[in-house]
């Protein structure tokens, strides 16, 4: 609640900016809520940076983008609040956290689903109608962006190297505020600790949890590798984000710049495909820079795969809003794009 005051205060202080300044005036203010930091190396930002210049060329500079990193509106689910109570127009964070606002929108996040990118990146263009139809209706919101950065992974402290399911028994591992990823780790016979991205990093350095789950990049950017040692494969889902803006915001923008801003979400989304591979090897890089080791993919995966497709009616189940029937009818169709 104290991140969405502060968020309320800020747009506040933004209308009551002096008129003297005639040209920023004549600019529409956006008000965009970031989840990480602004290193050029992370993937979200990267994708920020290149929307709010295409959005500018196409709209004739048109837009005043004002970016609040690091969760300095409220962590991902609070600036999903803050967006649909009008105080933040647009929003960067994990699918799975959006889902809890869109729970069809939740197939992004079913585990062992996507053998490779390409793979999930041809069922998001195929869905990307469908997809956002569930966003706007279920959650108040546009998708202008889903991107994506490779799988994700599974780091551990200095005790718990995994080689091998067996190896993760018992370790307390920290996952989203997220039912189908809870219930995930759960089929796989493991210990996950629901916790909001907000505190996950003092949970790893206080022993909260011994290990946790997100991309190689967060681990890197977020500099994770202060309070873990060893890095896992488990491939179990693709580790995505959605770049989302207010639906009731955007219909009211005048349409040039509505388009623009549509267009450079799905122009921004294209350009940061192309950047992934180098950003996983220059994660890879810096979390052994930093002292980490790569342990590479589990020994045992097919394990992994079998168990944690045991998770797959409970996911059909939150996908569906209760309704496994309509939750596993959203996941055909997803599958019928492949």
């Amino acid at each position: 609640m104290r991140k969405i005051l502060l968020a309320l205060a800020v747009l506040s202080a933004l209308m009551l900016v002096s008129p003297a300044r005639p040209v920023a005036a004549a600019k529409i203010p956006v008000i965009v809520a970031s989840s990480v930091d602004t290193s050029a190396q992370n993937y979200l930002h990267m994708t920020f940076t290149k929307l709010f210049e295409l959005a500018n060329a196409y709209s004739d500079g048109a837009f005043d983008f004002q970016i609040f990193p690091s969760m300095q509106l409220g962590d991902e689910q609070e600036t999903v609040r803050a967006l649909q109570l009008g105080t933040v127009n647009i929003s960067g964070l994990a699918t799975n956290n959006f889902a809890v606002f869109a729970p069809s929108c939740g197939w992004v996040n079913m585990p062992y689903l996507f053998d490779t990118l390409e793979q999930f990146r041809k069922m998001v263009d195929g869905m990307w109608t469908q997809h956002n139809e569930w966003s706007v209706k279920e959650g108040g919101a546009r998708v202008l962006s889903i991107v994506d950065i490779g799988y994700r992974q599974l780091t551990t402290g200095p005790k718990h190297p995994v080689r091998t399911l067996k190896d993760a028994k018992g370790i307390k591992i920290r996952v989203p505020q997220n039912p189908l990823m809870v219930a995930t780790f759960r089929a796989l016979g493991l210990e996950p600790v629901a916790i909001a991205f907000s505190e996950a990093f003092n949970a790893m350095q206080q022993g909260v949890v011994d290990g946790q789950e997100c991309c190689f990049n967060l681990v890197a950017t977020l500099k994770y590798y202060e309070a873990q040692k060893y890095a896992t494969e488990i491939n179990y889902a693709v580790h995505s984000a959605n770049i989302i803006v207010s639906e009731k915001w955007l219909q009211g923008l005048p349409q040039k710049a509505r388009d623009a801003l549509i267009r450079a979400g799905r122009e921004a989304m294209e350009f940061e495909r192309t950047q992934v591979a180098g950003l996983m090897k220059a994660d890879a890089k810096t979390m052994t820079d930093h002292g980490m080791v790569l342990l590479g993919p589990v020994t045992d995966m097919a394990e992994w795969i079998r168990l944690g497709r045991t998770a797959w009616p409970r996911c059909y189940e939150v996908i569906g809003a209760g309704n496994a029937e309509k939750g596993k009818q959203i996941v055909d169709l997803a599958l019928s794009k492949r």
